[in-house]
């Protein structure tokens, strides 16, 4: 008797949290406040060559200037340093939105990404040393290629980390 209590019982039971499940997953949006990113223009990576003597110590590591369009070492100098295990393209969306929205205003960004091999940064500390020395150095080489340039050279460069390891 009791076996039959609980078939009956499961019998309803079931199909109601089915049909309040489907019903729920239908009618309960949340509001998207995310924005896409979109690029006006094909995106690029171009290769920052480096000092010999930073390439032999740091072969798989690679520092590039992002670019939409135009390049020339005129505004303002951001590096993007990917989180661990993170790609120097990660860099696209925050530049592309950047350049859109310098438009409006007399100066803008460039932004350079490094590349770290997408490695585990976050998991040993002697990864993340080598890393940060490259960066040191990609950091000096930026600055270098602003005392090129016609306009006034900057004495920093603006860092953005992202994620663990960043």
């Amino acid at each position: 008797m009791a076996e039959a209590v609980v078939k009956k019982l499961s019998a309803v039971v079931l199909p109601a949290l089915l049909l309040i499940g489907v019903y729920d997953y239908l009618t309960n949006f949340e509001s998207n406040y995310c924005n896409m990113t979109y690029m006006y223009e094909t995106p690029e990576y171009i290769p920052i060559p480096l000092h010999p003597d930073v390439h032999k110590q740091f072969p798989h590591y690679k520092l590039y200037l992002y670019g939409e369009g135009t390049k020339s070492y005129d505004g303002i100098p951001v590096l993007f340093i990917p989180g661990n295990a993170g790609s120097y393209k990660q860099v696209r969306s925050l530049a592309s939105v950047a350049y859109r929205m310098s438009v409006k205003y007399s100066f803008h960004f460039n932004y350079f990404s490094v590349d770290l091999n997408e490695e585990y940064s976050a998991l040993y500390g002697l990864t993340l040393q080598a890393q940060t020395e490259f960066v040191h150095a990609s950091i000096k080489r930026i600055l270098k290629l602003y005392q090129t340039s016609k306009t006034s050279s900057p004495c920093s460069v603006i860092l953005v980390g992202h994620s663990m390891g960043g």
